[in-house]
C-alpha cells in the first residue's frame, strides 16, 4: 500500500489541444499540478511500477464547493501513469470524495493499493 498527501488546491483534468496547453491559463496549471503529483509519487515509491490490478482511494480537500469530482480523480491518476503503475488501465476499484476545508488546508491524501485477480485487496 502506498500513502501520500499532494499539498495545495487539488487540480481537476482539463481538455486540450497542443495548441490551448500552451495559452489555456487552466491547461498550464493543471500541468503543473500533473508534474507535481508525479513528482511527489516518484519520492514514495520503492520499486518500478505496479504490474496487476490497483485500486485507489483520493481524499480532496477543497475550499468551495466548484468542484467537478471525476476531473479530479482522472488528473491524479493520469500523473500517477507509469510512475505509480504502468497505465491508468490497471485501476480496478476507485473512491474519490471531497471534504470542505479552510483555503490553506487544501490538499488530495492518495492511497493506492494492489488488488487480487478477484478484486480483494492484496497482501
Amino acid at each position: 500500500m502506498l500513502e501520500f498527501t499532494i499539498p495545495g488546491k487539488p487540480v481537476p483534468a482539463v481538455r486540450m489541444t497542443q495548441k490551448s496547453m500552451y495559452k489555456n491559463k487552466y491547461a498550464q496549471r493543471y500541468l503543473a499540478y500533473k508534474k507535481q503529483v508525479g513528482w511527489i509519487a516518484k519520492q514514495h515509491m520503492k520499486d518500478k511500477p505496479i504490474e496487476g490490478h490497483v485500486g485507489v482511494k483520493l481524499t480532496h480537500y477543497i475550499h468551495g464547493n466548484r468542484a467537478d469530482i471525476d476531473n479530479l480523480f482522472k488528473g491524479v491518476t493520469d500523473a500517477l501513469n507509469k510512475i505509480v503503475y504502468k497505465d491508468d488501465r490497471q485501476v480496478k476499484q476507485m473512491e474519490s470524495r471531497i471534504i470542505p476545508c479552510e483555503k490553506e488546508e487544501q490538499r488530495t491524501k492518495i492511497v493506492i493499493y494492489e488488488l487480487d485477480q478477484l478484486g480483494n485487496i492484496a497482501n
